[in-house]
């Protein structure tokens, strides 16, 4: 299983001490220098750190003075329906490619998988449901990019596995927000229980039709989080 991305280590870092009791509202973080020395990462992934945090409610970005912060903590239904409007186009951009590439790839792994290729997606998907069970959230997140680059690689494409690769790295951060939610945990298991048994069938049809229902419900799931 693929570790945390930097980003998301940033996250946790940082909620760590917003969470504690040295830190108080309206104080000043440390500046985006002094968090990449301190936690020996980039300028660009605490950048994106501190957006996040924004976006959820903690921190106030302030340009030229700094982030100052507002919140110690934040109802997860506010921060998220925060955080999923403000990246909804980006997102929705991702998700009509994902409904152009994918698809494709579910068809050309039905009539192309071997036998242990499926075994091994059929594992992805019993771990995610163990993990279902306790809503780990950030494991969750991991296994959903597995399950879906595996299918890709069963395409034998470098080029689709290249593109997939890059698309992955780009929505991380909404596979992690999105797996906080029970509602959209019980939507991936059903929807990838049926592409899994469609490409064990080898029907390149049915797992052409599933692949398609399941990255149009990603955006039905936003929209729903959206307007709660």
């Amino acid at each position: 299983m693929k570790k945390l991305s930097a980003t998301q280590k940033t996250i946790n870092e940082l909620k760590k001490y917003l969470l504690s009791d040295e830190a108080k509202i309206g104080d000043k973080l440390a500046t985006e220098k002094e968090v990449c020395e301190k936690l020996s990462v980039g300028r660009g992934t605490v950048r994106e750190a501190f957006r996040n945090l924004e976006a959820e409610g903690y921190i106030s970005i302030n340009p030229g003075k700094g982030a100052f912060i507002v919140k110690k903590s934040q109802n997860n239904e506010d921060a998220l329906a925060s955080w999923f409007t403000r990246n909804r186009g980006r997102i929705q951009d991702y998700v009509e490619f994902r409904n152009i590439l994918e698809p494709a790839a579910a068809r050309m792994a039905a009539e192309r998988a071997s036998d242990k290729d499926l075994k091994a997606l059929e594992k992805i998907h019993n771990d995610f449901i163990e993990y279902a069970a306790v809503m780990d959230d950030e494991k969750l997140a991991l296994l959903d990019e597995e399950f879906h680059t595996r299918i890709m690689k069963m395409t034998g494409n470098e080029v689709m596995e290249m593109i997939n690769q890059s698309v992955s790295k780009r929505i991380m951060n909404f596979r992690f927000q999105t797996f906080k939610i029970k509602h959209n945990v019980e939507n991936g298991i059903k929807a990838h229980e049926k592409i899994l048994r469609a490409l064990m069938d080898r029907d390149a049809d049915v797992a052409e039709v599933y692949m398609k229902r399941h990255i149009e419900l990603i955006d039905e799931d936003m929209e729903r989080i959206i307007v709660m």
